[in-house]
């Protein structure tokens, strides 16, 4: 996936994104991180085809994104958004089915065992006949995430993946998409608020400002103070904690 001097704006005179040109890492986890307002979400629904760039171009498997039908995007991207909508009645194996729509007719009836292999990659086999809503919110990520897979997707976008889960889910569900990734050798692309967790699971991080790359590269590249003080709009220090790493603290 690859994009060239893409553009994009509601209005003409604030563009959201301006002149972005960048190659997504094939088989690998790309972090995009940067300050509230940098763009990271509109850029997410540019490469999921949500959003058609004002100008320049998208391109997935050297194909432009804006030729692929909906079916054929379908079965190349996957996206676990922060909006679900499903009937709180649904079961757990019902969304996971959604998944697998653009493989079937319309009316087609998808077996529970279709479904089955996508449950069990999420650790969630035991749960495919409960209701979505009487799961904790770190179920429901997992939910989301193998009506993803279900799509058997080259590309797998999580917007904020770990927004409104606690500590233990948010390591549990990060360890689970390292798991996947390395499982089934596909690119995932995170948008992440929390920089150490992008520093933590990535294989290489895109640093967003005002609609524009300004970095990119491997995390140790990036763990620079200057270089995220200024991109954020305060100050950070980066340091080492014996045994564990690295990390960015706000000062």
């Amino acid at each position: 996936m690859e994009l060239k001097q893409v553009n994009f704006s509601y209005n003409a005179n604030h563009p959201l994104i301006n002149h972005f040109s960048a190659k997504v890492p094939q088989g690998k986890i790309l972090s995009i991180i940067g300050p509230n307002g940098a763009g990271k979400t509109t850029l997410l629904q540019l490469l999921t085809g949500q959003l058609i760039p004002d100008s320049g171009q998208i391109l997935v498997d050297n194909q432009p994104l804006a030729d692929l039908d909906a079916k054929e995007r379908a079965t190349k991207i996957a996206i676990v958004s922060q909006q679900h909508h499903v009937l709180d009645e649904m079961t757990v194996s019902d969304v996971v089915k959604m998944g697998r729509r653009p493989f079937h007719s319309l009316l087609a009836t998808i077996s529970d065992e279709e479904v089955a292999p996508f449950l069990e990659q999420v650790q969630l086999t035991k749960m495919a006949t409960r209701n979505i809503a009487s799961l904790s919110g770190g179920q429901q990520q997992r939910v989301w995430i193998a009506m993803a897979l279900a799509q058997e997707p080259e590309y797998l976008f999580l917007d904020e993946p770990t927004t409104y889960l606690d500590v233990r889910y948010q390591t549990e569900l990060m360890a689970l998409i390292q798991k996947l990734q390395a499982d089934k050798k596909m690119t995932v692309i995170l948008i992440l608020h929390d920089i150490n967790q992008a520093m933590k699971i990535s294989d290489e991080i895109w640093l967003l400002k005002n609609g524009q790359l300004i970095a990119s590269g491997r995390p140790e590249q990036l763990l620079n103070e200057s270089l995220l003080s200024a991109a954020f709009g305060m100050t950070v220090h980066v340091v080492t904690v014996p045994g564990y790493g690295q990390y960015v603290v706000q000062v």
